[in-house]
């Protein structure tokens, strides 16, 4: 028979007990201090099974958990058990190696969810009624919510060439809008939707037990942070900061009115994650100054520019000089607390921006230092050496002229903004742009022009005709000489191109490059197959000269191509570094923010919008987690015995 827990009164059913706690008042605010406790207690646990304090548990690599959560989901998950050697085995069939000296945590803390949580439980009084009541007031509303890092704006003053009426230099002041990158990296790394896809420490991945055939997927699988890792103290937690810059037209049909946002993410979280736009893996950072430099003269404006960018750069990422060298406490999205070192890996970038970051002309490779003239050949060319490039600067800045300035193609800017970060090199940080470099570079641009010089446009758009329909392929019925560029054309492309030449112009085949470029998941068999292609092109691209369809091959995005394998084995593969992304930031952090001003002065008002924009998505992703939470403890409740009983 149900009894009462709370005052001992027997009923003869369950529905019976509950009528009598919900008419008896002493009974029902027990009840409800009961459910409060429970709820506070789940809350404050930061994972369903806790380990002990005294557990050195820390420095386990979070996709290696040795005490995994239970899932809530009734779907079969994969579990990762150890074999007797010690090596970890996921049955995924991926045979990892950690790295236990790094990640460590130090004790734990609380994320800005929990903060959020106590913020909510100290201003909220009634929520039953609006606690505005006209535009104004709502504003004052969403500045009080809780946000991410503050805008600030500096002020630099150009001195121009030219001269006024008078005789006296022209000047110029451009703002520039930041935030402090290291609390942009303490939002990333501490936020709990990246719980699950976050990593903390570096491990090699393998095929076999032998640890023969690696597998390369994500930053923390590469050998980038494994060799920068050693260069720091033990149990140290490394960030990757990951750069992306490019300037946009705000305006649409007239006027000209620019923005050069810079946007940054961290290697620790999962690449499916940073891709998604609407997840804010990747935040923006800064705007740099888009002025036209009219205090300068034609002939001039291009270098100023440069030296703009870079001063601009330096005074934007100078916070990470020593929060790079010395770490900074932060608490990660596991509510641990970490000594954090950020720490530039990557930058994101297309060509014509490579180069401005590098210092180099656009004739030239930012990466290597192969010939303005050998860019169309197989060449093992040396990298550049960001210490001998910073010494010829400052060799030219003191009145000298080293042959190496000309022989490298370099640019007259005095003071790089990379030339104090620690543990960078700037010139194996360019990731490969899929983008630009492949589907409308290599392919779009010249494979496909290529195919069609030998064939002719109307035979290429009866082969596309052709090519029978199969599910998840496009299918272009009409050809594809009208369009101006559809990604699927890379896997149709191949059995159009059988049987439009000779034996040998079979093996001209630059298209399986781009297969193999964007593959998702590398392995050693499938970079030596990447390398392998390259070299058949580059066996057999003569034919191309013979048939009068190219005179030569010096193209800078053909070249780029050389250095694919060493950028994915250095940081993962090409997918979690295409410049796609942030193309599509540019509409909700740039155009949608510029619409939304007077356009005047937009840049301040920019900034203002965007940081209540980002005041609301945290809002919004808190009440998210919130009623996600009730709707699992809902279903605790309803699985588990009714405590009433006990």
């Amino acid at each position: 028979m149900p009894q009462c827990a709370f005052c001992g009164k027997a009923t003869t059913t369950q529905e019976g007990l509950k009528r009598h706690i919900a008419q008896r008042p002493e009974c029902q605010r027990q009840w409800a201090l009961m459910i409060n406790d429970i709820e506070a207690d789940n809350l404050n646990t930061p994972d369903d099974n806790p380990p002990p304090v005294d557990v050195d548990f820390s420095h386990v690599h979070p996709h290696l958990d040795p005490n995994p959560t239970p899932s809530k989901s009734r779907r079969i998950t994969i579990e990762e058990v150890e074999d007797e050697d010690g090596t970890l085995f996921s049955y995924t069939g991926r045979y990892f190696e950690p790295q236990a000296d790094a990640g460590w945590a130090l004790h734990e803390g609380e994320t800005k969810f929990e903060r959020y949580r106590r913020h909510q439980e100290e201003e909220t009084q009634n929520c039953m009624k609006l606690s505005f009541h006209n535009n104004r007031s709502f504003l004052q509303r969403v500045d009080a919510l809780p946000r991410g890092p503050g805008w600030s704006c500096r002020k630099v003053t150009v001195h121009g060439n030219k001269e006024d009426e008078f005789g006296a230099p022209l000047e110029e002041e451009v703002g520039l809008w930041s935030r402090d990158p290291v609390e942009c990296v303490q939002e990333l790394i501490g936020n709990p939707f990246f719980k699950a896809d976050m990593a903390y420490s570096p491990a090699k991945a393998y095929v076999d037990r032998a640890g023969q055939h690696r597998v390369i997927d994500e930053m923390w699988m590469a050998d980038w942070w494994g060799e920068t890792q050693k260069a720091l103290p033990k149990g140290a937690t490394i960030a990757p900061i990951i750069l992306s810059s490019d300037k946009t037209c705000l305006s649409q049909f007239r006027g000209d009115k620019l923005a050069w946002p810079v946007y940054m993410s961290i290697g620790n979280i999962a690449k499916a994650k940073r891709r998604q736009a609407s997840a804010r893996a990747t935040i923006l950072i800064g705007y740099l100054p888009a002025s036209k430099l009219d205090c300068f003269t034609p002939d001039a404006r291009s270098l100023a520019g440069y030296r703009l960018f870079h001063h601009c750069m330096a005074l934007l990422l100078q916070p990470l000089i020593a929060a790079g060298q010395h770490g900074v406490e932060m608490v990660c999205a596991d509510s641990l607390v970490r000594r954090v070192h950020p720490i530039l890996a990557a930058y994101v970038a297309d060509f014509p921006e490579q180069c401005l970051i590098s210092c180099c002309k656009e004739n030239r490779c930012p990466k290597c230092l192969v010939g303005a003239n050998e860019r169309g050949d197989s060449l093992d060319s040396p990298m550049q050496d960001p210490e001998s490039t910073k010494e010829i600067l400052e060799m030219r800045k003191n009145g000298q002229h080293p042959p190496e300035f000309e022989e490298n193609g370099l640019r007259a800017v005095y003071k790089p903004f990379w030339a104090d970060l620690p543990h960078a090199n700037i010139f194996l940080a360019f990731t490969p742009d899929l983008l630009h470099q492949l589907h409308k570079g290599v392919f779009k641009d010249h494979l496909v022009k290529w195919c069609i010089d030998i064939v002719g446009e109307e035979e290429m758009d009866a082969r596309f005709k052709a090519v029978p329909n199969y599910p998840g392929l496009r299918h272009f019925k009409k050809g594809i000489s009208t369009l101006y560029l559809h990604r699927t054309w890379d896997w149709t492309l191949s059995p159009v191109r059988k049987g439009s030449g000779s034996n040998r112009g079979l093996e001209l085949d630059c298209g399986s490059t781009t297969y193999y470029a964007q593959l998702q998941i590398h392995t050693t068999e499938t970079l030596e197959a990447l390398q392998t292609t390259l070299d058949v092109f580059h066996a057999n691209k003569d034919i191309l000269k013979e048939l009068a369809i190219r005179e030569h091959f010096n193209i800078p995005k053909l070249h780029q191509l050389t250095h694919y394998v060493q950028s994915i084995m250095l940081l993962g593969t090409a997918d979690g570094f295409n410049t796609e992304l942030p193309e599509r930031l540019h509409i909700d952090f740039a155009k949608e923010a510029y619409r939304a001003t007077n356009k005047r002065d937009y840049e301040e008002q920019m900034t203002l919008w965007l940081q209540r924009q980002e005041a609301v998505f945290l809002r919004a992703a808190y009440l998210d987690c919130v009623r996600n939470f009730l709707i699992g403890f809902r279903h605790l409740v309803t699985c588990c015995n009714d405590p009433m009983t006990s």
